[in-house]
């Protein structure tokens, strides 16, 4: 064929890409709180908390699957945790761009989970995402790869949870925050739900009727713990996942045409996606945790939790080259796309139980947001 021929073939459908990427009737409209410029921060955020004695810090980093030489973010999170013994990191999925632990893409995968669990000495935990399943096929094996190499790990003190491709959930006390209340960490990986292929993984069908009661059961025996639930996916973002841009329409067009195939972008109103925060939302009503925590998408969100936790977050921003676009939602305290992580710092203060909530950025000195985590009812 003649390559000049190519030519408007290519135009056209560059050109309908950009279209469709105009088309999304979930689209959230607002500004981008880019890292070029200051994060948003709601008026009704309350004012910095006084300081606590801290029994146990929690880091939540999410989405930091890439391998870069002397990451800025990696070494913020070891210094950030240089009491290794008081300090639980959460790794929340997407752990390995983009296809996770491929048997025929070993050392890649290897070198990037590496550089992330030899960057802190604490106990480190790692969640599923849904690209350590694999980008366009979901593969158990890959899954399995990233769990024995976590399980291996040099320093002991490292878990991939939930176990076995199974979604949960699985159950932590990482802490009993002396003296009045214990730390439960419930985590869970929707992903076969989300994904739509609720036959992988787990032995026999992953059902979310049984997960979901499962994860009712966990929230009750939990009940005035301390109590983070997390995942890689968020309940509810104002990034790509929520309906904001991407920041191209040819990027936007390519994932809108992607669903109209009937594909899934994992976004929160793709129908697998819808059922599981309709189900997870409705017994977290029942047993509120004061944290929901995700990454997924790729920018630092800290939102009121409705009827349903005190707070979510999204701490997705672990590497710096897939940082994304972030608007504000209502109930948003604190929005950024800007690499870095979430810090929760659990102890007490007058003899009191507390807990306060600092975001943390690469590029930035100290932290640059603190709230207290709000109490539950």
């Amino acid at each position: 064929m003649n390559p000049s021929n190519r030519f408007p073939s290519a135009l056209v459908v560059a050109l309908s890409l950009v279209v469709v990427g105009c088309l999304n009737p979930h689209r959230i409209q607002g500004p981008d709180h880019s890292a070029d410029g200051p994060a948003y921060v709601s008026s009704s955020a309350s004012a910095a908390p006084a300081p606590l004695d801290v029994a146990h810090r929690v880091v939540l980093i999410g989405d930091a699957g890439l391998y870069l030489e002397e990451d800025p973010t990696l070494a913020k999170l070891g210094a950030w945790t240089d009491d290794a013994a008081n300090s639980t990191v959460l790794y929340l999925g997407d752990n390995i761009y983009n296809e996770g632990l491929e048997d025929d893409d070993r050392e890649r995968g290897e070198q990037i989970l590496a550089q992330q669990l030899a960057a802190t000495g604490a106990r480190k935990i790692l969640v599923p995402g849904n690209h350590d399943w694999g980008l366009f096929e979901m593969r158990e094996k890959s899954i399995q790869n990233q769990q024995e190499y976590v399980a291996e790990w040099e320093d002991g003190r490292a878990e991939f949870l939930p176990r076995d491709g199974c979604m949960g959930p699985a159950v932590v006390t990482l802490s009993p925050v002396a003296p009045l209340r214990a730390l439960t960490l419930v985590v869970t990986d929707p992903s076969p739900i989300v994904l739509n292929n609720p036959t992988i993984g787990c032995e026999g069908e992953n059902d979310l009727a049984t997960h979901i009661a499962e994860v009712e059961a966990a929230l009750a025996d939990a009940e005035g713990d301390w109590v983070i639930v997390a995942s890689h996916y968020p309940l509810e973002t104002g990034g790509p996942h929520g309906g904001m841009t991407y920041g191209s329409l040819l990027a936007d067009g390519i994932l809108n045409t992607i669903r109209f195939w009937g594909g899934t972008t994992a976004d929160v109103y793709d129908p697998g996606y819808v059922e599981w925060i309709d189900a997870m939302t409705e017994v977290m009503r029942k047993h509120p945790p004061e944290l929901y925590a995700a990454g997924h998408d790729h920018n630092l969100q800290v939102l009121d939790g409705h009827d349903y936790a005190g707070l979510e977050v999204v701490s997705g921003a672990g590497a710096v080259e897939r940082v994304s676009t972030v608007t504000h939602l209502p109930n948003t305290f604190f929005a950024h796309a800007a690499p870095g992580f979430v810090v929760v710092d659990f102890g007490t203060r007058d003899g009191e139980d507390a807990a306060v909530l600092r975001v943390v950025e690469a590029n930035a000195d100290g932290t640059v947001f603190e709230m207290e985590l709000p109490a539950v009812e």
